[in-house]
């Protein structure tokens, strides 16, 4: 039993550090190399983990949608999209 202890408490430490290793989410996006989207491409977005904000543009602006797949691999898209109008045009 006593042997067993020592054993339990490494097992434990080395868990404990391959989760301080591994790197959040919004880190590894970072690291992923964006692709510009095009017509008909097809997505399979399972979760969506960042969007870029453009509420304060105006016109057609660039985006990109960070997301995982159903496989749990992250991409990034960049694609177009509209800003808010502005009525003073």
């Amino acid at each position: 039993m006593q042997r067993l202890i020592p054993l339990t408490l490494a097992a434990a430490f080395a868990c404990a550090g391959a989760a301080w290793a591994q790197t959040p989410l919004d880190q590894q996006a970072e690291a992923v190399q964006a692709v510009d989207y095009h017509y008909g491409m097809s997505l399979d977005i399972q979760k969506v983990i960042h969007i870029t904000d453009n509420s304060d543009k105006v016109g057609v602006v660039p985006a990109t949608i960070t997301f995982l797949d159903s496989n749990g691999k992250l991409h990034k898209v960049n694609y177009l999209e509209l800003g808010r109008y502005d009525s003073s045009d």
